[in-house]
């Protein structure tokens, strides 16, 4: 049995009595009190979260831009000016890799891809390699946390002792604290404000602890997922895979036909034919719709929470083209109880 990869935060997680579990081949937190009470602490306060899991990689070299802008369906125009876009992998087929963050600062470009999918990144990046171009993997010696919520710019503005509030929405920066370079992006994945800090492991305990002195509350992976599922966003293996092309969900923006890029061709063949699109659905009663739980009308439930400030029942799916209009009555099966749902505005809230 392979053992669960440590992160430099583990030691502390269990001092605060943290639930683990395993996830992307780590153990991390599912929470520290309740996911109730993590949830609302991002939506009214600030949260934090031990993203370690999270791969992410340093890309340097002359051909850097033209190795990335190869495997990017979204133009790397806009992430050249310090700034980090959304962006998705293709295969040859034009379905979906990975879904990721990257852009560049002082000339590297930096590459954040989902935990589980790291090694197959990786091989896809070796795969289609340029000349002169570098690759780091910057988790081996630097840990990825996120402080999210509307307090998260003040809270982290304090304990760096930065004024993060100049740093735009999706902007990037190296910020020094105790004498090392924390890459800091206004990014999240809650819907909410916030950042995503890249520390060195040597000193991400005592950031850690900063954080929590300041007020800033623990959060696991429950509150992390009903959080974005809150916000609408996706999650590989659930609203995306290797059997889901981009135009299928709700993110066909990011698909700029104007370069070239692995899986075009394929993707552009792909706008003819007839598919499944995503949506976001309003339960009639208060059942947790569940992945892979099937629609009456054609579709299936990708992912699936109760709202904790209101117990609204909330799902994502893919449902056919005729119910894809806001408004559209559909019908999901939960338990061999036909539960009424509606398609509704994402985000949610």
């Amino acid at each position: 049995m392979t053992s669960l990869n440590k992160t430099a935060l583990t030691s502390l997680h269990h001092k605060l009595g943290a639930k683990c579990t395993s996830f992307a081949n780590h153990e991390l937190p599912i929470w520290f009190s309740t996911m109730k009470d993590e949830h609302l602490a991002v939506r009214n306060d600030a949260g934090m979260f031990d993203i370690a899991h999270m791969g992410v990689f340093l890309i340097t070299g002359s051909n850097s831009e033209s190795f990335l802008q190869k495997l990017s369906c979204n133009s790397l125009i806009k992430a050249r000016s310090d700034t980090m876009i959304y962006s998705m992998f293709l295969n040859e087929s034009g379905m979906i890799l990975d879904d990721v963050m990257l852009g560049c600062l002082d000339n590297s470009w930096y590459l954040v891809v989902n935990g589980a999918n790291k090694g197959k990144i990786r091989t896809w990046m070796q795969d289609h390699i340029m000349s002169d171009v570098m690759i780091r993997d910057c988790n081996i010696d630097q840990t990825l946390i996120a402080v999210q919520g509307p307090d998260a710019v003040n809270n982290l503005s304090q304990v760096l002792d930065s004024d993060l509030t100049k740093i735009k929405r999706f902007g990037m920066s190296l910020v020094s604290w105790q004498g090392s370079d924390v890459l800091t992006t206004r990014t999240g994945y809650t819907g909410e404000d916030g950042f995503e800090l890249l520390v060195a492991n040597e000193h991400i305990p005592q950031l850690w602890q900063a954080l929590l002195d300041t007020g800033i509350t623990p959060c696991g992976l429950a509150a992390r997922d009903s959080l974005r599922i809150e916000a609408g966003l996706p999650l590989y293996g659930q609203e995306l895979s290797e059997t889901i092309h981009p135009l299928m969900t709700r993110y066909a923006w990011v698909v700029k036909w104007d370069h070239d890029f692995i899986g075009k061709a394929s993707l552009h063949a792909l706008k003819t034919n007839s598919f499944q699109k995503a949506v976001g659905l309003e339960l009639s009663e208060k059942l947790i719709a569940r992945p892979n739980y099937v629609i009456q009308e054609g579709g299936v439930i990708t992912s699936g929470t109760l709202v904790p400030q209101t117990q609204t029942s909330i799902a994502l799916a893919f449902v056919e083209p005729d119910f894809s209009e806001l408004g559209s009555q559909v019908h999901v099966m939960i338990r061999n109880k036909v539960v009424a749902a509606s398609v509704v505005q994402v985000p949610f809230r």
